[in-house]
């Protein structure tokens, strides 16, 4: 360090902090937010880390200093991690007896832009056109009138005109199973559909909001404590969500297809929790690059999931940019 200039101190210092967070986000997969929710909180923030780290270990490698292996060394422990965020080679497959399922968080159909236009043809159009077999939808708003009616069946609620959880099929529903969360707007939903000769278990799930708008501005607004506070919260709640579900995913007696709203990343606890039950994620299987589904501020990511059991194959995986949403709707083609 007695080499250093001032300067290079000072960035020198400042590497070592965001190396420590780095390495610190690490834990987030494996560290409870019920235990230490403070940590939670970094994990939206793990692309810039290593964004921030390696221009820091870009800079010593151009100096020839040594502080190059600080930072290399941290972004060599977080292989893993990468590996749930980008996926570098997509393996085309064989798409014979495959079905295609589409989740979609529609945003009540309205309008990022203006929020007393309908969204709602647009998006008809849109699913119409990819035509999935089953479609998964999150706050989905019900207008007194039937809604995708070329779907045959549907788990759709009548009754209740707030926000629910749906699952639109092509195929027979042969039993479905609510999940309204409690103190919460968002909700979770399961139906057992008939495939032909087989079986599988759908869940449509909307776990607990973050009510961060897209708009980076917006998020500035509110002060810093109030946020961390609200947000450690809503980690927490997510966690007793998936808790009253989790027993219908375990105990499923046929293959499990989880499309869901995470409201969090596959860096997540919450994630981690979800794929430990023996789920794997469409995505990896069946991507390509980062698979954006949500932009939080400048920073777009992945926060829906396409979820499948071992029995089950992802042959292909497929993200959209539309804007009928400030989610953008995902789809993966299944084979039994």
């Amino acid at each position: 360090m007695k080499k250093l200039s001032l300067g290079y101190r000072i960035l020198y210092f400042v590497n070592v902090a965001f190396a420590i967070l780095l390495a610190l986000s690490y834990l987030t997969s494996f560290v409870s937010p019920r235990t230490f929710s403070l940590l939670a909180l970094i994990n939206f923030s793990i692309p810039l880390l290593w964004v921030f780290n390696i221009c820091f270990a870009l800079i010593w490698l151009v100096k020839l200093k040594k502080y190059f292996f600080l930072s290399f060394i941290v972004i060599a422990l977080g292989w893993f991690h990468f590996q749930k965020l980008f996926v570098l080679k997509s393996i085309d497959k064989d798409n014979e007896h495959s079905f295609k399922v589409m989740s979609y968080n529609v945003m009540q159909f309205y309008s990022l832009k203006d929020n007393r236009k309908s969204t709602y043809k647009d998006i008809e159009s849109f699913i119409y056109q990819e035509n999935p077999a089953i479609l998964c939808m999150q706050e989905l708003k019900y207008f007194k009138k039937p809604i995708f009616k070329k779907f045959k069946y549907n788990t759709l609620d009548t009754q209740n005109l707030s926000l629910q959880s749906a699952i639109y099929s092509h195929y027979p529903i042969l039993d479905v199973k609510r999940f309204d969360f409690e103190a919460s707007g968002n909700s979770a939903i399961y139906a057992d559909i008939k495939m032909k000769a087989d079986t599988i278990r759908v869940f449509s799930a909307h776990f607990q909001s973050l009510n961060l708008k897209p708009d980076i501005a917006t998020i500035n607004e509110e002060p810093k404590e109030k946020l961390i506070k609200r947000l450690q919260k809503v980690f927490e709640k997510q966690l007793n969500q998936f808790d009253l579900i989790k027993e219908d995913v375990t105990h499923s007696p046929y293959p499990v297809l989880f499309c869901a709203d995470m409201n969090n990343t596959a860096l997540s606890y919450l994630y981690q929790q979800i794929t430990d039950l023996g789920l794997k994620d469409s995505f990896l299987e069946s991507g390509k690059y980062y698979g954006k589904t949500f932009n939080f501020g400048v920073l777009p990511v992945r926060i829906d999931m396409i979820l499948l059991s071992d029995s089950l194959d992802a042959n292909s995986f497929k993200n959209y940019d539309v804007d009928y949403s400030d989610h953008f709707p995902v789809m993966a083609e299944i084979k039994l």
